[in-house]
């Protein structure tokens, strides 16, 4: 799999295109080369990956799905985003990576869209996830089935006592940066319902 810079706006003409969103930020940590803060463009979620291309700086990204290991609605620092985590190791060309080895080993790439409309961040998101879902991780599967054949324990992923402290770090990070979507009412930074406040 492979992540992409774009120099040139993509052309959408043979993609199966599930959702546009105009007037979009998109921010890369580690930051792009030249790119230190938000760039504004267009979002199109296809079925075969996730584009974002701006016609200001002239530059984009795309992503395909089995790159994408998390991505969940945020509203992180007041600022509503769709946040996504990449695999780990997936870098584009022209990140600003750290150049200790081992400071390297642990950075994740991490991307946030922020449309100009809040209210499009739920139609996003499961647009996303039906896409995500028609590109299964096959090596994933291969494993899982492998291990149900041969009996073995799972351990249940939510027990913070199977993991080590690097992991422990990374889930609290998770935790704190995205809610799940609710079918009515909105969200707080504790993902909690704002009706159930009142």
């Amino acid at each position: 799999m492979t992540v992409t810079l774009l120099s040139s706006s993509p052309d959408l003409s043979d993609q199966a295109v599930r959702h546009t969103q105009r007037n979009t930020e998109l921010l890369v940590l580690p930051s792009l080369a030249g790119n230190p803060g938000p760039i504004k463009g267009e979002l199109n979620v296809c079925e075969s990956q996730v584009y974002f291309y701006s016609e200001s700086t002239g530059s984009g990204i795309a992503v395909e799905y089995p790159d994408i290991i998390i991505h969940a609605i945020s509203r992180q620092d007041g600022r509503p985003s769709i946040y996504c985590q990449l695999e780990a190791g997936r870098f584009f060309p022209n990140q600003q990576l750290p150049e200790d080895p081992e400071e390297l080993e642990e950075t994740v790439t991490e991307l946030k869209f922020m449309p100009e409309d809040p209210g499009s961040l739920e139609a996003i998101y499961m647009a996303m996830s039906t896409c995500a879902a028609l590109h299964p991780d096959e090596d994933f599967l291969a494993e899982q089935r492998a291990l149900e054949e041969e009996n073995d324990f799972f351990a249940d992923p939510s027990d913070e006592a199977e993991l080590n402290e690097v992991q422990q770090a990374a889930l609290r990070h998770l935790e704190s940066v995205f809610v799940q979507p609710q079918q009515n009412g909105e969200y707080d930074n504790n993902g909690r319902d704002e009706k159930e406040k009142q």
